[in-house]
């Protein structure tokens, strides 16, 4: 990512790149840390168990599936950044959800290769609430997939795959559980 960024935008002057995540201003003392970028995710399971899908509208990866979520804004809780999203995305309030896992993942964006790190979340969605949502901003349409069926190479981001991958295995591991019992 640091080869993007060439001159300071403080004093215009050429800036220094420093390891892999320090850009430096020998001349002003400017200082700018690439850090990973906050974002949030939702696994949102219908009353048949089949997990909610949006259809990415727009690049990266326009005609891909994502969970609903996005970046978390300044001065803002991911829990808070989880209900803003979803009805950004959905159009619907989201009432409960649950704190699921961080992930770590990759965003590559008009050249620029972020490291999102998603806060996860899940929750459970009725079938009268499904009929409110309207996909918004950034997704084109939703659908649901049963758990089995999920497309694995049409899913947008290594960090939504391993939280569902995971997400899956827990379900799984509980659902065997139940079963022995």
């Amino acid at each position: 990512m640091t080869k993007k960024f060439k001159y300071c935008p403080n004093c215009k002057n050429k800036l220094k790149i420093i390891g892999k995540k320090l850009l430096d201003c020998p001349f002003c003392g400017f200082h700018f840390y690439l850090n990973p970028v906050p974002t949030v995710a939702l696994i949102l399971e219908n009353e048949n168990g089949e997990i909610l899908f949006g259809k990415r509208k727009l690049l990266p990866k326009k005609g891909f599936f994502d969970l609903p979520g996005g970046f978390i804004e300044f001065n803002e809780k991911a829990e808070e950044a989880v209900i803003r999203e979803v009805k950004e995305e959905l159009g619907i309030k989201i009432k409960k959800s649950k704190f699921f896992g961080t992930y770590i993942g990759f965003y590559s964006y008009k050249g620029i290769n972020y490291q999102p790190l998603c806060v996860v979340f899940f929750g459970k969605i009725k079938n009268e609430e499904i009929k409110k949502i309207k996909p918004a901003d950034d997704i084109a349409s939703i659908c649901f997939f049963e758990k089995e069926k999920i497309p694995w190479q049409k899913l947008a981001f290594p960090d939504i795959k391993s939280a569902l991958k995971e997400y899956l295995e827990l379900k799984n591991n509980q659902h065997s559980k139940k079963a022995s019992q």
